[in-house]
């Protein structure tokens, strides 16, 4: 077993502490035990063993979909089995008659974990996937990801995706000065074989400056309806076709951005220079931590928007206060932004074109120094 994984053993029995951690050790994986679950504990597992006596608390763990619970009991009957079933376990191991099981239930699940690794290498492709998100809504997300697809497709001749997850209203589409019919969750029907075919009867170009954009669908009735394989496999696919892989991120934390940050490469966060948004990134980089969605796979790199030489919070002021460098800076230009937005006009038109405004500017400087 990989010294990578980690076990989280949920039980104040010590008899049931002592012979479920022999097995985990013997087999490799590294081993923490809590008595009882607190919601300070953010660490991500990738097994979970929780005691009939900590069922209950089972409900406030948020356990990713590629964790495993397996619960521990002393209880055979029908109706102890469908608790746990009811609560996501993955097996149940009765304590402590069925303990000879538990060594082939580690190799099960660690052959699953390793499946799941190779066919996300497998299906991802050679392109990248960079994720804009912000918990603040209102930062720039949408902005900041067009402009980033522009410059890539036409400052670098990248073939470049940018995918709107922003699917209860959209926003990509009126930034852009396009109009679709169709989006991702057309996809639905043909999601056993999705192939670029099927993404580029959805997708469109934009025409002036050559980047494919797929669409969300604007519907908050049809946005419960995605799910994680959904999303999933139409990143995948793009990214096996394209160089770069935009994601214009909503602010919530949902089926659809959590598969998104999972899925993508690189995460950009937006963060706007104020109280509210230092808040946010606080609370959000808690719970990436939770999630194991920072890191060597999934970088996060700090993109500062709409400063001023006037504001009350400069550079080095954010990257104090939040113990992390800030990669870029955008500089604010409402009024040299707003009138290419309300037109619907590229920001970037030709290969030498850094934009008439200062915030166009700052992310071609961005583009070229960080992402090339």
């Amino acid at each position: 077993m990989s010294s990578s994984y980690k076990s989280l053993i949920l039980s104040k029995r010590k008899d049931v502490i002592e012979s479920v951690r022999n097995e985990l050790v013997e087999g490799g994986v590294e081993v923490v035990t809590q008595e009882e679950w607190k919601p300070s504990f953010s660490e991500t597992f990738q097994f979970y063993f929780v005691d009939s006596d900590e069922l209950d608390a089972l409900q406030a763990i948020t356990v990713p979909t590629s964790s495993f619970v397996i619960g521990l009991t002393d209880d055979r009957s029908f109706d102890e089995g469908r608790r746990w079933v009811k609560a996501g376990a993955y097996d149940v191991l009765v304590f402590p008659d069925e303990m000879d099981r538990l060594g082939q239930l580690i190799m099960e699940v660690q052959q699953s974990l390793e499946l799941t690794e190779q066919s996300f290498n497998r299906d991802s492709g050679n392109g990248v996937v960079h994720a804009f998100y912000s918990a603040k809504g209102g930062s720039g997300t949408t902005l900041l990801s067009i402009l980033t697809a522009q410059s890539l497709r036409i400052h670098h001749h990248k073939r470049v995706m940018l995918i709107d997850l922003n699917a209860q209203f959209g926003g990509v589409e009126p930034a852009l000065g396009l109009e679709f019919s169709r989006s991702y969750y057309d996809l639905q029907p043909v999601l056993q074989e999705l192939s670029l075919h099927h993404i580029e009867n959805i997708s469109i170009k934009d025409e002036r400056t050559g980047i494919d954009v797929l669409p969300g669908p604007a519907n908050p009735a049809k946005a419960e309806e995605i799910n994680e394989e959904l999303i999933s496999k139409v990143i995948r696919t793009c990214r096996a076709h394209y160089d770069y892989v935009i994601l214009d991120l909503p602010s919530a934390i949902s089926t659809i951005s959590f598969t998104g940050l999972t899925e993508s490469t690189a995460i950009h966060y937006i963060l706007t220079p104020d109280s509210l948004g230092l808040r946010a990134f606080k609370n959000a980089m808690d719970l990436f931590e939770r999630f194991q969605l920072s890191g060597r796979n999934h970088p996060v790199s700090l993109l500062l928007n709409r400063t001023h030489p006037k504001g009350e919070l400069a550079e080095k002021d954010i990257a104090r206060l939040l113990s992390k460098e800030v990669t870029a800076s955008v500089r604010s230009d409402y009024f040299g932004l707003q009138p290419v937005l309300n037109m619907g006009e590229p920001f970037y038109k030709k290969k030498n074109d850094r934009g008439q405004s200062k915030a166009t500017k700052d992310m071609k400087l961005f583009v070229d120094k960080v992402l090339m």
